[in-house]
C-alpha cells in the first residue's frame, strides 16, 4: 500500500555501480526460518512452523545503473507530460500507463518493468494517469488506437478501468496488472504481493526484535494497527500478521482499522494507549500509509525512543517505503515487511513479453517478503535503497 506517499519528480542521477538484483534481499538474521525453534511462554524450546513462505525466486538477470536511468527519465517526462518512449529493436511495443509517477513506489516498479523491456528490446510508451481514473482509462483507449502489442498497468480504480480490460480484450491485447486487479474483463497475468505473507514478516519480525531485546514473547502487549479491512490487503495482512503472532506467542491487546489513513492512524495510536496503557510493540500494516502518524503519535506520548533505550517501544512497518526504511537505520523502527516492488515490474515485464511471443504465462504471480532489519537496512538491493542511491 505504497500509494499514499508522493515524492519528488526531480531528477534521479545513475547509481555509481551496477546495481544487482538478482539475489534480491539480504535476509541474514530476518524472521525465524519454517520449524524453527523459539523460545515458548516458559522459556523452553518448542517447535513453530512460520506462515511467511521462502522469498519469491530472484528475477531474471540483473538491472543496471544505465536501465535505472532511462527509467527516471522516463518517468519524468511523462510527469510533464511529454512523450516518453524507448525504442528497443524487437519491433514489438508495450504500452505502459503508470498510476502515478510522482509516488516512490510506483516509480520503484516502473524501474522494474522498463529494465524488463529494455532486456528484451520492446518499444515501450509510458503514460501518466496522475491517480486519475478516467484519464487512465483514456490513455488505455489511446495506446489501443495505437495498436501496441501488450498493455500494463496498475488501476487507479478496479471497477473503473475494468472497461480498459474489457477493451483491451476485445482488441486482442493482453493486459497485465501489477498490485491490483480490475472486477471486470480478462487479464493476461497479475503480479502482486503475497500479502499473507507480508503480515506474518511481519510477526516474525516483531519477534526476533523481542528476542534480540530479551523480552520473552508472552511479555509483549502488541498493537495492531490493521490496514482498511474493505480491502483485500488489509484483510489479508491482518491474517498472516494474527495467525502468525498467536503461533509465536505474541499478544496482541489491540487491533485496530486505520483505513490506509496517516491521520486515522495517528489517532488510532493515541486511543490504543489509552485503553492499553503497558503496550511495548506496534504493528502497522502498512508504513507507507501510516509512518508519519505514528510517529508523531509516538512522540506525542515520549514513547518515541531508539532500540535499547529505556522505553523503546518494539515498532514493526511494512511495504519498505523511504520513511519507514530510514526509521529502521536510526533506531526508531526495528523491522520493515517490505513488498518487492523493483521485482513486481520486472516480472510484469516478463509476462508481457511472453504472451507477446505467445508463450504461456503465469495467471497470477505472488511475491513474497523482502524482509529489512538494521542489520540489512543499507543492502542497495532494497526498493527504497534504489531510489534514494539515485537521489
Amino acid at each position: 500500500m505504497f500509494s499514499r506517499i508522493q515524492t519528488s519528480a526531480g531528477r534521479t542521477c545513475a547509481l555509481a555501480a551496477v546495481l544487482l538484483i538478482a539475489g534480491a534481499a539480504c535476509t541474514g538474521g530476518a524472521s525465524p526460518p519454517a520449524s524453527a525453534t523459539l523460545p515458548s511462554a516458559t522459556g523452553t524450546p518448542s517447535e513453530t512452523t512460520a506462515a511467511s513462505p521462502a522469498p519469491s525466486a530472484a528475477p531474471s538477470g540483473g538491472i543496471s545503473t544505465n536501465e535505472i536511468q532511462i527509467a527516471l527519465d522516463l518517468a519524468n517526462k511523462a510527469i510533464a507530460g511529454q512523450a516518453a518512449e524507448y525504442r528497443g529493436t524487437s519491433g514489438k511495443t508495450i504500452g505502459f500507463v503508470a498510476a502515478q509517477l510522482s509516488n516512490d513506489g510506483f516509480r520503484a516498479q516502473y524501474i522494474g518493468f522498463l529494465a524488463g523491456a529494455i532486456q528484451a528490446s520492446m518499444n515501450v510508451v509510458t503514460l501518466n494517469a496522475e491517480n486519475d481514473a478516467t484519464k487512465q482509462l483514456n490513455m488505455i483507449q489511446d495506446l489501443l488506437t495505437r495498436k501496441v502489442d501488450a498493455i500494463v498497468f496498475t488501476p487507479v480504480d478496479s471497477a473503473a478501468l475494468s472497461a480498459g480490460v474489457i477493451a483491451a480484450n476485445k482488441a486482442n491485447v493482453p493486459v497485465i496488472l501489477i498490485d491490483r486487479s480490475t472486477e471486470g474483463g480478462q487479464v493476461t497475468a497479475l503480479v502482486e504481493s503475497d500479502n499473507v505473507a507480508i503480515g506474518a514478516a511481519g510477526a516474525d519480525l516483531l519477534w526476533q526484535a523481542a528476542s534480540q531485546a530479551n523480552i520473552p514473547a508472552t511479555n509483549l502487549k502488541v498493537f495492531e494497527l490493521m490496514g482498511d479491512q474493505a480491502t483485500s490487503a488489509g484483510v489479508e495482512r491482518h491474517e498472516g500478521f494474527s495467525k502468525q503472532a498467536q503461533k509465536l506467542g505474541l499478544n496482541i491487546v489491540v487491533a485496530i482499522d486505520g483505513k490506509w489513513d496517516a491521520a486515522k492512524g495517528n489517532a488510532a495510536v493515541l486511543d490504543a494507549f489509552q485503553r492499553a496503557p503497558d503496550i511495548n510493540a506496534v504493528y502497522m500494516a502498512s508504513g507507507c500509509a501510516y509512518f508519519p502518524g505514528v510517529f508523531s503519535a509516538l512522540k506525542s506520548l515520549n514513547k518515541l525512543h531508539k532500540i535499547g533505550d529505556p522505553g523503546h517501544i518494539i515498532w514493526i512497518s511494512t511495504d519498505g517505503c523511504p520513511g519507514p526504511v530510514d526509521a529502521v537505520r536510526e533506531g526508531y523502527v526495528d523491522g520493515d515487511a517490505a513488498q518487492r516492488i523493483i521485482e513486481m515490474g520486472l516480472r510484469a515485464a516478463e509476462a508481457a513479453v511472453a504472451a507477446i511471443n505467445k508463450q504461456p504465462v503465469e495467471p497470477r504471480l505472488l511475491l513474497g517478503p523482502d524482509p529489512i532489519t538494521p542489520a540489512n537496512v543499507n543492502d542497495p538491493t532494497h526498493w527504497s535503497n534504489v531510489l534514494k542511491l539515485g537521489s
